[in-house]
């Protein structure tokens, strides 16, 4: 089993979360995401700031069977590389 907890920003919570569902994953009453070998938990985090510029930003935790991560991980960061956002 491998666990992922990154911190992602300029994306909202719940964009990720569809995300997540479109890579195969069902939302759960808890708020988890899950799909089949893998869940995944994503919640909005305080925001990130420079100066006088403000991003938000997320955290994302996913766990998920080894042999599951690579093709997951490919198909979650292809979503992630949105133009014009």
């Amino acid at each position: 089993m491998i666990h992922i907890d990154r911190t992602i920003r300029s994306i909202p919570a719940w964009l990720m979360e569809a995300y997540l569902q479109e890579v195969g994953g069902e939302k759960g009453e808890d708020g988890r995401i899950a799909g089949a070998g893998w869940t995944a938990q994503v919640e909005q985090i305080e925001d990130y700031q420079i100066s006088s510029l403000v991003i938000g930003q997320i955290r994302v935790q996913i766990d998920a069977e080894d042999h599951i991560w690579p093709d997951l991980s490919k198909r979650i960061e292809t979503k992630l590389l949105r133009g014009g956002g």
